[in-house]
């Protein structure tokens, strides 16, 4: 388990980060003086560098004893590996997710399993990090699930063979765009590309499914995204389960890994969900 967990130091560090904007809206003034007090402390800083390794080897990382019902905490901390973001995350900073009723629009508004996928697809530019704060679990179920692409493209052409990896690669798979720099409509983007030794992925399965009955694709690239399909259903050996605790901070490579929730069972359960751009993306935009 790639875990890091906060002393009562670090704790204590990030409060006092966070009394430079006490009274403050969280706008990106005060998210920039966030990043600037918290780059002033070696043992946050040193979190942030074990966090962004963490991301980059895996993917993915757990931190502990994090104060997730805290907003400037939670903002400051992502600020040491990502550039907050409110665009795409329902225009603020923390976004709510809990089951609210089984009929819900959104899937992570309901109790049911949310397969494979990554966030902000409809994006011209997809965010770099996802982070879920839990406040609350669940009794049982509720587990996030993490696949790599790297490992999606290896189960791909071990099932497809070389031709469906690259297929996945080409700029014809249709996704919604929704971004307020990009306009709205309809964007062709690759699923799943090479990017020097590591790998790049951006799919949503159900929303796919729905806009390649409306957009014409080629019999390669449809066997392609039916291999994928088959991966993304069934990752098998490939997958990392993580059961989040009250105060227990997932931080997801967007880019790089594929996410999942299993079914919810009793109790009431609250997340808080972040969304930001790598401190090395100069598509990032703040708020």
């Amino acid at each position: 388990m790639n875990e890091i967990c906060l002393r009562e130091a670090d704790r204590r560090e990030l409060s006092e980060v966070a009394s430079v904007v006490a009274g403050w809206s969280l706008d990106g003034p005060s998210l920039e003086a966030l990043r600037a007090r918290a780059g002033q402390s070696e043992s946050l800083l040193s979190i942030g560098l074990e966090v962004q390794r963490n991301l980059r080897e895996n993917g993915f990382v757990l931190v502990k004893n994090v104060p997730c019902s805290e907003d400037a905490e939670l903002a400051a901390l992502l600020g040491l590996v990502a550039i907050p973001s409110a665009l795409g995350n329902g225009d603020t900073l923390f976004f709510d997710i809990s089951p609210s009723s089984p009929d819900s629009a959104d899937v992570s508004g309901t109790s049911a399993e949310f397969p494979l996928h990554t966030d902000s697809t409809f994006l011209s530019v997809p965010h770099d990090v996802l982070g879920l704060a839990c406040v609350r679990n669940s009794v049982s179920g509720g587990e996030s699930v993490i696949v790599r692409a790297a490992d999606v493209a290896d189960r791909v052409r071990a099932i497809g063979g070389a031709d469906a990896v690259a297929a996945l690669g080409e700029q014809v798979y249709p996704f919604y765009l929704r971004d307020p720099l990009f306009g709205h409509g309809i964007q062709m983007a690759p699923i799943l590309v090479a990017d020097g030794d590591k790998w790049c992925v951006r799919y949503r399965g159900d929303i796919l499914a729905k806009l390649t009955e409306r957009f014409e694709l080629g019999e390669i690239h449809l066997h392609a995204l039916s291999v994928l399909h088959q991966v993304a259903t069934k990752p098998e050996s490939c997958a990392v389960q993580v059961r989040m605790d009250t105060d227990d901070l997932l931080l997801v490579d967007n880019r790089r890994a594929l996410h999942a929730r299993t079914a919810l069972g009793p109790g009431e359960r609250r997340l808080r969900r972040m969304k930001g751009y790598s401190l090395t993306n100069f598509s990032w935009r703040i708020i």
